[in-house]
């Protein structure tokens, strides 16, 4: 830990020991999504900054969080948070959080979503949540389009770990750290090109320029 990291902790620490109001985080949320139905399910994104002098106890915030949807809250279930345990002060963590983590079915159609972490709050987004479909309905010409959809939404500065909850297999063979190769079913290939932003971990890498897809029978190393 530097010097500049120790003052401010400490720093951090006088003002909570003073009795001074402690700033809540800032929380962003955000969905990622096709723009039309596909096999891919909407991403939920979540940034949250912690502006505040003292570290934020991340791991607490999350256990305790409601996600909160046409007005109604829905607790977050006993599963592992896959984030950091805490934040610094001055410290920022975005990830994809799955629906799943929560005690909700959100059944097809437009909604009105914001996350509650103890009194901190979200905006409050809308969203056009449908089913996934299942592609193997369609053909090579449709599974092509939809993936090209899909490849549109992994916009610049999204975190590596959103793009591997649609990504989920790395093509074989060694890769460079960037672009990465991923393989979808059926002869399909999507590279990905990451940058790093700090940190450690998949949190710490975030799309770097477009995605390519290309069919894997025309596919050129």
């Amino acid at each position: 830990m530097n010097f500049k990291s120790i003052f401010l902790l400490g720093f951090g620490l006088s003002l909570a020991q003073a009795g001074l109001a402690v700033q809540e985080p800032e929380v962003k949320l955000e969905f990622i999504q096709t723009s039309h139905r596909s096999s891919f399910p909407p991403l939920m994104r979540v940034a949250i900054n912690n502006a505040a002098y003292t570290p934020l106890n991340l791991v607490d915030r999350a256990k305790s969080s409601e996600l909160v949807i046409d007005g109604k809250p829905f607790w977050r279930k006993e599963v592992p948070f896959e984030g950091p345990p805490g934040l610094p002060a001055m410290g920022h963590w975005e990830a994809c959080v799955p629906i799943e983590d929560y005690t909700v079915s959100i059944p097809p159609g437009r909604h009105h979503v914001f996350l509650r972490m103890g009194s901190a709050q979200s905006n409050e987004v809308t969203v056009d949540w449908s089913l996934p479909l299942n592609w193997r309905k369609g053909n090579l010409k449709t599974r092509m389009k939809e993936v090209r959809d899909m490849a549109d939404a992994l916009t610049k500065g999204l975190p590596r770990s959103c793009v591997e909850d649609w990504l989920t297999v790395k093509d074989g063979g060694d890769q460079d750290s960037s672009p990465v190769r991923y393989f979808l079913e059926p002869f399909i290939k999507v590279l990905v090109p990451y940058a790093h932003e700090g940190g450690s971990g998949l949190d710490a890498e975030v799309v770097d320029g477009p995605a390519q897809v290309y069919q894997e029978n025309s596919f050129r190393e």
